[in-house]
């Protein structure tokens, strides 16, 4: 009885939600998904809530309609650019909140979420992190990095996610925030026991999960006395920020290490004495930017670096270009794709005549390496974590 009222409630707010759409299709060229699909109305931004406003509408019950429906709603990469031009151009639509809830729906449903998603969260689950890491491999890795555990009277807490531990590159990013940290004398510390922030189940529709692990880090943060936790990742960063009750979190101040970075350099305990003579190009997260506003941050670091010279993309700030990694596509793909935005946004940057592409997420990162991979410019083609480039200029 209980199951079948959430359902109905998921579907009541999906409706409402959609109730405000006019479709007017001003959210479709916006849409990064709809840019490397054949063109099909029902891959891009406006037809996916049509297609979702209407399988409920008709009460849809077919098993084949509904796994057609759960992948056109699992494609999206909840990068926020529809409503952002539903809110400029038409009524404000929040799109996104209403595939979120759609795929909560498919779990409640035992149709979502994709068939390679299920495990990430079965690792969330028994490993508290997405990739199937056990926590002794994380704890062997931390203990190469030389940083002190979290204590009450520490000033920051350095949230390190989940994606360094799994990834070389990430490592690098994480070690060079570590020695900025450092540098400017900050009394941090790490979590040795740290869990997933909950994202990944968030994005998938495991509300259950994802309210589980919410519970388990309040209660942690609350036990150690944390004020401040800097986050390595946007998406961690975001889902503290705005996706954890508020009051739970309010006595907490969350940055992304972008912000943090940007007020130590403005108070000069972060000063950059080496030239770096190359022309950059800045990868906005759609998570740090289109999420939450921050654009200028990151630049201002950029720009305090000597030498450097930063070159816009041709779409930037909140009309960037996703990376093609949020909402769970991390590890899904779909064969509808004929392109991947990271090559398409590689390729931008080589014809502008970059050297490289900065980005400040973990996820931009593994995702732009692959795109010069696939542009073959890995010999003239850098890309790099921002914080990785500031050890460089120290």
């Amino acid at each position: 009885m209980q199951e079948q009222e959430t359902k109905e409630l998921l579907k009541k707010d999906i409706l409402d939600i959609l109730g405000y759409c006019i479709n007017c299709r001003f959210c479709l060229p916006s849409c990064p998904r709809f840019d490397i699909t054949t063109g099909d109305i029902s891959q891009g931004a406006s037809g996916i809530t049509r297609a979702l406003y209407y399988a409920i509408k008709w009460r849809v019950a077919d098993k084949e309609i509904l796994i057609e429906l759960r992948d056109i709603l699992y494609s999206c990469m909840t990068c926020k650019s529809c409503e952002i031009a539903c809110k400029n151009l038409s009524t404000g639509t929040k799109l996104v909140d209403a595939i979120e809830r759609a795929r909560e729906l498919l779990i409640e449903e035992m149709i979502g979420p994709m068939p390679e998603q299920k495990k990430v969260l079965e690792s969330l689950y028994k490993y508290g992190n997405p990739y199937g890491i056990p926590p002794l491999k994380r704890k062997i890795w931390l203990m190469g990095l030389n940083v002190p555990s979290f204590l009450k009277e520490v000033e920051v807490l350095f949230y390190l996610g989940c994606t360094a531990p799994n990834d070389l590159n990430v490592q690098k990013t994480a070690t060079g925030l570590i020695q900025l940290l450092k540098k400017a004398q900050i009394r941090f510390g790490i979590l040795e026991d740290e869990i997933c922030c909950g994202y990944p189940s968030l994005k998938m529709g495991e509300r259950g999960l994802f309210e589980e692990i919410c519970e388990k880090n309040v209660k942690q943060f609350k036990s150690l006395g944390v004020k401040r936790i800097v986050t390595l990742s946007p998406h961690c960063f975001d889902t503290f920020l705005n996706r954890y009750p508020q009051e739970a979190i309010q006595e907490i101040k969350v940055q992304h290490y972008t912000q943090f970075l940007a007020n130590l350099i403005e108070e000069k305990r972060i000063v950059f004495q080496k030239r770096i003579e190359k022309s950059v190009m800045f990868q906005d997260s759609c998570y740090l930017g289109k999420y939450n506003n921050i654009y200028d941050e990151p630049r201002k670091v950029l720009k305090s670096i000597p030498g450097l010279e930063l070159v816009e993309f041709r779409k930037s700030k909140a009309d960037s270009l996703c990376c093609g990694g949020g909402g769970g596509r991390m590890w899904v793909d779909f064969d509808t794709e004929t392109d991947r935005l990271a090559h398409i946004r590689v390729k931008e940057a080589h014809e502008n005549g970059a050297e490289m592409i900065v980005t400040a997420c973990p996820w931009c990162l593994i995702n732009m390496i692959d795109g010069v991979k696939l542009a073959n410019v890995e010999d003239s083609m850098k890309i790099r974590d921002l914080a990785e480039l500031c050890v460089e200029a120290l």
